[in-house]
């Protein structure tokens, strides 16, 4: 930008959000039932392996060569199991962070929208009583909402602010 040129889109910012900035580009409608699903996947696994071991237990009579390698398997399937749950909850734990993270970005997105909606709409009246008595306060800009936990990674209670404003 020369020294000539003027921004064509004055910004407001507030927080980490700017009026002007694009909606944040994430599955919100999906990633909180993706966790969930991965969740009960990680449940499945869980499962399976209690299954596998109840079943070997429950055999008493079976001896010998063959009983030492069944039960070789199995606490090798138990230990690969075991591995593939955590991964599955570390997963849709991740996710439900991300969405977190990313609906915390978009309110303060959405919140800048509304506050930047709220100055233009002053009127000259307004303005010339802020001059004597300051600018109107909004507020912070809006945290990230808590992050939803397993196994039913439900959205919280006021994660969708000034939803007029954006997604």
């Amino acid at each position: 930008m020369t020294g000539a040129q003027t921004p064509s889109v004055e910004m407001t910012v507030y927080g980490e959000g700017a009026a002007n900035d694009a909606n944040v580009v994430f599955p919100f409608d999906l990633a909180l039932p993706a966790a969930r699903d991965i969740w009960k996947m990680a449940d499945a696994v869980a499962a399976s392996s209690t299954d596998i071991t109840d079943e070997r237990d429950a055999d008493t009579y079976w001896k010998g060569p063959h009983r030492d390698t069944s039960d070789g398997k199995v606490t090798t399937y138990q230990a690969s199991a075991g591995s593939v749950e955590a991964a599955l909850r570390a997963l849709a734990d991740g996710i439900a962070k991300a969405w977190a993270a990313a609906r915390g970005q978009q309110n303060r997105i959405n919140k800048a929208r509304y506050v930047e909606h709220e100055v233009q709409d002053d009127g000259a009246l307004e303005n010339f009583g802020e001059f004597f008595v300051g600018e109107d306060d909004y507020g912070p800009p809006p945290d990230d909402p808590p992050t939803p936990t397993g196994p039913s990674f439900d959205e919280p209670d006021g994660a969708r602010m000034y939803g007029e404003f954006g997604p």
